[in-house]
């Protein structure tokens, strides 16, 4: 008994400094998530514009990459056209090429907003600008390429271990565990009881979010215990090639050759980037999507294998974008418990301090 109250104690200790240095980051961790949750609805309210689309996608992709040229700067050249799912704007992304000097990293994101009818621009952004996509880079990498996404995974785990050790922390300790779900255990104050009830019963998803979240932030290391197929090689090389300005084949060439072995309509069409790049594209099949690779130089379309394992199902359960409005409700909530926990544990700790300190006042005196 006496070890697992020392336990006990030495655990508390750890939840308790664990969450009070980790909660500037956690609770702007949570806060992003739920912007993420609902990033077309919020970016659609905020730049209605981008938006005032009169119909379908029905133009070939070189009257988009056309459009988009006249739009860009010379030095900015395309790297992906994306397909709206149903009515919405045709997404181009560009990227600039690197001039002497520049800073190093991923080229500078451009994105432009096409009508899918006629292909006339309905808006531009040059960099990550916004308030969808700071809260993007933030939730994804903490605005630090590369060593940031580490990071986020590095928070996933503690948040985890905060979440599995709050319930141990919970159970009571005497009598039985109904006693746990009382509003007030005893003469508790608001704080603390806010802190354990929505701490009991937001700690299972938070773990599940957890989770979820280091498995995107650190695919390489999920593959190697054995828990996930690698990952398809050479993302960050190609984040980094700037896609090619001129290409042997068009846009409805490699769109054509793609169709030719995967009946379907477009989803995306990413440009050749880097020494021998193919085209990629992204098929809406009957079957389901499919990946389609297309040769620069030969024209020869090979379908990508199926993406198996659990890599794309945690990613749709980690931002739920394709479970449905409920889940995403549900996300909110997942989303704001940190920074109603980092508050109330904020102001348990504070209390706390200042009862400690009144015999240390009154023996002043």
């Amino acid at each position: 008994m006496a070890r697992r109250q020392t336990l006990r104690r030495a655990w508390w200790q750890i939840h308790k400094w664990t969450g009070l240095s980790l909660m500037i980051l956690l609770i702007p961790l949570g806060l992003s998530g739920v912007v993420l949750a609902w990033d077309d609805a919020i970016d659609q309210a905020l730049n209605p514009q981008r938006y005032a689309v009169h119909g379908t996608a029905t133009q070939p992709p070189s009257v988009y990459a056309a459009a988009a040229r006249r739009a860009l700067h010379p030095d900015e050249h395309i790297a992906t056209i994306r397909y709206p799912d149903g009515a919405g704007p045709v997404i181009v992304l560009a990227s600039r090429v690197a001039t002497a000097g520049a800073r190093h990293g991923p080229p500078l994101r451009i994105s432009l907003w096409l009508d899918p009818v006629d292909a006339h621009p309905l808006d531009l952004t040059r960099g990550d600008r916004g308030f969808v996509r700071i809260a993007h880079n933030f939730h994804g990498s903490l605005f630090v390429p590369g060593v940031g996404r580490a990071v986020v995974g590095l928070l996933g785990v503690a948040m985890f271990l905060m979440a599995a050790g709050g319930v141990w922390l919970w159970w009571p300790t005497v009598g039985q565990v109904s006693a746990g779900l009382r509003w007030r255990r005893g003469d508790r104050k608001l704080d603390t009881n806010l802190h354990h009830r929505v701490g009991f019963w937001i700690a299972l998803p938070l773990a599940f979010q957890a989770v979820t979240g280091v498995w995107i932030a650190w695919p390489q290391m999920i593959a190697a215990v054995g828990l996930a197929a690698p990952p398809r090689g050479g993302m960050a090389d190609r984040m980094r090639a700037v896609p090619l300005e001129h290409t042997a084949l068009t846009p409805d060439q490699a769109l054509a050759a793609a169709e030719a072995v995967v009946p379907g309509a477009p989803a995306s069409i990413a440009w050749p980037a880097g020494k021998d790049g193919p085209w990629r594209l992204s098929i809406s099949a009957a079957t389901g999507p499919s990946d389609v690779t297309v040769d620069d130089a030969t024209g020869a379309a090979t379908v990508a294998p199926p993406r198996g394992g659990l890599a794309l199902p945690v990613r749709h359960l980690h931002d739920g974008s394709t479970l449905g409005i409920g889940w995403r409700v549900v996300m909110v909530a997942w989303g704001v418990a940190p920074t109603l926990l980092g508050i109330t544990g904020l102001l348990m700790w504070w209390r706390g301090r200042r009862w400690r300190s009144e015999p240390a006042r009154r023996t002043a005196r």
